[in-house]
């Protein structure tokens, strides 16, 4: 049991410091995104099939607390009322910023069209960046990491 909990705490650990990372790399291709609009040609396929795989693999980490291969026993130790609290935390910030983003996209598109693509990241980027950072830091902080 005590290298169960060993395990347990290892990867918490990890956890919060891969998020703020994730984060970075989340909104480093949201930038990409911008700064080049998608076109029809294979390359755009491509690097739109890897942010839409990237996007559901942190709302799965986000939601689910990630570390899906490892022993379920592990998953439920890493799963503290802390853990539960923060994720909670980080997830009402991702949605109370992407709603505020929503609204505002609607409002903004009376005076200036937005194409559905750009408000789908923005919307996406607006909740899961500062979602992923929230997170880390209040992890980060419970750990003593920083």
């Amino acid at each position: 049991m005590s290298d169960l909990v060993e395990t347990a705490d290892r990867l918490s650990r990890r956890r919060a410091r891969m998020m703020a990372p994730m984060a970075v790399i989340f909104l480093t291709q949201q930038a990409t995104f911008f700064s080049k609009p998608l076109d029809q040609r294979a390359v755009s396929l491509v690097h739109l099939g890897g942010w839409t795989v990237l996007a559901l693999v942190i709302l799965a980490g986000l939601v689910t607390g990630g570390f899906w291969r490892r022993p379920k026993a592990v998953r439920e130790l890493m799963e503290d009322e802390v853990t539960r609290a923060h994720r909670g935390d980080a997830l009402s910030l991702a949605f109370v910023l992407a709603m505020v983003t929503g609204i505002a996209l609607f409002f903004l598109q009376v005076f200036v069209p937005v194409e559905t693509p750009v408000a789908i990241h923005l919307i996406l980027s607006v909740g899961f960046g500062p979602a992923l950072l929230r997170f880390s830091v209040l992890e980060r902080r419970a750990h003593k990491l920083g």
